[in-house]
């Protein structure tokens, strides 16, 4: 005899076992979530439009400073340090985006902090937003390590500049002459030499002057060292004067010097060398110094098609320089050249 049916009561409600399930499933998601939320390390919040938070974690109040109950009558526009940064937030939800941003807000004890926020609206049936749910983490730690990295990179790079400005002024030390400020013997080999090979990769020809100041032993036993240094410091701007700042110009020692003329042909050479014994003269014209400058000067050619060492560019033009001191001798001695 199979059992009986329960049937039952008239008027009793009938029990649905999916709806019933569902509710328990949809409690205990919820449980899991407010646990969730609870012990979260980072702020959780869900404020109005107007600034009422509505709900928090713990985290959040530990952020702020407050408690959950105090944060209830808190209002999250007295918080930001700047009132627009708040508003400047909401606007880009205006436009579909859902912004991520940084500010400063003020804590319960009025210490200042550093926030990341990530916030998203949520809306009503009407559409328009009923509050914001959001996620906030004090990143003041991490500003303050990057802004200290950021002061520490600033004094580095002020390091690395005096530091070159250092090793430039040295580099400038070790080729440049002291009295005059030319480049000295190495400074000129050096430079130099870099255009010598310009030269010769372009099958260019170029010309060097070797040049000696005369008389300088004369106004040293006679005026004294320090008036024979003047003498070389003016011979020095003169031909600074004289030459393109392109030109290699370099005090070889004692009183000789030399010119690496850049890009000029023989004629060009001729015209500057005239011009530098024009404003030789008229130095000692108008100067009104108890001696006179002169200057011998030799020059050389360099071919490409058969090239030659810088050395022997100067040992050549250091002969022809010679020549011309010794006819210059000749002729102010009434003797016939030899």
């Amino acid at each position: 005899m199979s059992p009986k049916k329960r049937i039952p009561a008239v008027g009793a409600p009938r029990r649905n076992p999916t709806l019933a399930g569902l509710k328990k499933k949809y409690r205990e998601s919820e449980l899991r979530f407010d646990t969730l939320v609870k012990h979260l390390p980072d702020g959780v919040y869900r404020t109005t439009p107007d600034g009422r938070i509505i709900e928090s974690n713990p985290a959040l109040g530990k952020i702020l400073g407050y408690t959950s109950r105090e944060l209830k009558s808190v209002n999250v526009r007295d918080l930001y340090v700047k009132k627009a940064d708040r508003d400047h937030h909401l606007k880009k939800f205006d436009s579909g985006e859902i912004p991520f941003a940084e500010y400063r807000l003020r804590r319960k004890d009025r210490r200042v902090i550093w926030v990341r926020d990530r916030a998203v609206p949520v809306a009503g049936p009407d559409g328009k937003v009923l509050y914001y749910d959001g996620i906030l983490i004090d990143a003041t730690q991490e500003k303050r390590a990057n802004e200290h990295l950021r002061k520490a990179l600033i004094k580095l790079r002020s390091f690395n500049k005096e530091r070159q400005e250092m090793i430039r002024k040295l580099e400038d030390a070790s080729i440049t002459d002291d009295l005059t400020g030319l480049y000295n013997r190495r400074g000129f080999y050096t430079i130099s030499q870099e255009y010598l090979s310009y030269v010769t990769r372009k099958k260019t020809k170029m010309f060097l002057l070797f040049m000696d100041m005369d008389h300088l032993k004369r106004i040293n036993d006679t005026f004294g060292h320090h008036v024979g240094d003047q003498a070389l410091v003016q011979m020095a701007a003169l031909l600074r004067n004289t030459f393109r700042n392109s030109d290699v110009k370099g005090r070889m020692g004692g009183d000789e010097f030399a010119v690496f003329p850049i890009d000029s042909t023989f004629e060009g050479v001729e015209i500057a060398i005239a011009r530098l014994e024009k404003n030789i003269r008229t130095f000692n014209e108008s100067a009104g110094k108890p001696y006179k400058l002169s200057i011998s000067t030799g020059v050389t050619g360099y071919d490409p098609e058969h090239p030659s060492s810088l050395e022997e560019l100067l040992i050549r033009a250091d002969k022809l320089m010679y020549e011309q001191k010794s006819q210059r001798k000749a002729a102010k001695a009434g003797l016939p050249p030899d």
